[in-house]
């Protein structure tokens, strides 16, 4: 499907490659993006280029559930308890 530079971008574009699809609609011109996550829960959408298309699909797999509430410490400090 593609080609990674390093193993890293290889392992992400396995993990992508079987959670989403990137296909090519002849009609509109465009590549429409698909993600099913474990959840059930599925996003799509179109890109204009393959990689781009490919972005969203990493940029889904990524990204938080709504309404889960996730906060983070800032920096490189921890609160101590």
């Amino acid at each position: 499907m593609g080609e990674a530079a390093d193993e890293a971008g290889a392992r992400s574009m396995i993990e992508s490659q079987q959670r989403g699809s990137v296909t090519f609609n002849e009609h509109t011109g465009r590549y429409r993006w698909t993600v099913v996550l474990d959840g059930g829960k599925s996003s799509h959408g179109f890109a204009d280029t393959r990689e781009e298309a490919w972005w969203f699909v990493e940029e889904a797999l990524r990204r938080p559930h709504r309404g889960v509430r996730s906060r983070h410490p800032r920096g490189r400090f921890g609160l101590s308890t």
